[in-house]
């Protein structure tokens, strides 16, 4: 683990540094300049929205007898944020998260854990796209066939979040390894003695997450949990949009949050979504008659705090590669619990 941490710090470190040289250091500092002061506010909002996530996974990660402490997981939390907004895809992260979290936690619980909480963050963001259509529609007055795509979009996602909450009470089952056996491409395919260790280590992370399910005070805490972190991120949004001059602040903020969000799933192969998110947040601001301009200012915004957070979560995995790597080889690890 203490290699991959190293490799993940060394992957986090080289995708800061594109970041800032693809974006450009001039738009960031512009971005910023038209937010003010209020940046620092933003990014205070963005930060208790980490430490919720850290809550959530400190709740789902729970055994008898053994609590993790919340500072170490939000260092697993704010290291693997980084590493996520920084990557393609946005799922390298969540290996990190796991190499920090097997410090404290058997390898199965942490796994379970962080897919109880992903789970659960998928299922409110998806909630939180599918308000896109009521907003614009009620509160800003789109109609013909703008509001008609939104509608479709929000619709696809809210049955999407539906099949969420039944992978986290039911679990997925093995099926797909066992459909994965049986796929062959030419004269390769997967041994089945391999399948069969996939599946055996498959079923003890579901069980995980299962369990945690199953605790309905830790479920009920981690759903209103995740609410509550999803509303920070609405904070941070209205904060710029309020200090850009913008109206109706809050259902703009959730139409700009939902936004981005769906567009980073459905575009999530673009390096740091490097114009697919202002391109997003313009469309689906003219659809809404809203100024374009102010949902594209809020996506720069938001791209400054990614530098800003993915240099603090790099300087967090960076200190926690350094203490790994300090102990003596032979050293006994970390006690867990």
């Amino acid at each position: 683990m203490r290699t991959l941490q190293l490799v993940f710090f060394l992957v986090g470190c080289a995708a800061l540094a594109w970041m800032v040289a693809q974006v450009g250091p001039d738009t960031l500092l512009g971005g910023l300049a038209a937010i003010g002061w209020a940046f620092a506010l933003t990014c205070s909002a963005h930060l208790a929205a980490l430490v919720l996530d850290s809550v959530i996974l400190r709740v789902l990660a729970l055994e008898a007898g053994r609590a993790v402490p919340l500072l170490h997981v939000t260092r697993a939390s704010v290291a693997g944020h980084a590493l996520n907004e920084a990557t393609p895809f946005g799922k390298v992260g969540e290996v990190t998260k796991y190499a920090i979290l097997t410090e404290r936690l058997e390898p199965a619980r942490a796994a379970g854990s962080l897919v109880a909480q992903n789970l659960l963050s998928f299922v409110v963001n998806c909630a939180l796209i599918a308000l896109g259509a009521p907003i614009a529609i009620l509160v800003f007055e789109a109609d013909g066939a703008a509001a008609a795509a939104l509608g479709a979009v929000s619709g696809a996602f809210f049955i999407a979040g539906a099949v969420g909450v039944i992978l986290l009470y039911r679990g997925l089952g093995t099926w797909p390894l066992r459909l994965l056996g049986r796929v062959r491409l030419g004269r390769l395919r997967i041994a089945p003695d391999r399948i069969d260790r996939w599946q055996r280590g498959w079923l003890k992370v579901e069980a995980a997450w299962r369990a945690a399910a199953a605790d309905r005070r830790a479920v009920r805490v981690a759903w209103l949990t995740s609410v509550a972190s999803r509303l920070a991120n609405v904070v941070e949004i209205a904060l710029m949009l309020q200090f850009l001059g913008g109206e109706h602040v809050v259902p703009a903020a959730l139409l700009s949050l939902g936004t981005s969000q769906a567009v980073g799933w459905i575009l999530s192969f673009v390096p740091l979504q490097a114009g697919a998110a202002e391109g997003g947040a313009y469309l689906v601001f003219s659809a809404a008659g809203l100024p374009p301009h102010m949902g594209v200012l809020v996506e720069i915004g938001r791209k400054l705090r990614r530098v800003i957070f993915i240099a603090l979560g790099v300087a967090v995995l960076g200190w926690d590669t350094f203490r790994r790597y300090r102990r003596r080889p032979g050293g006994e690890p970390e006690q867990r619990g």
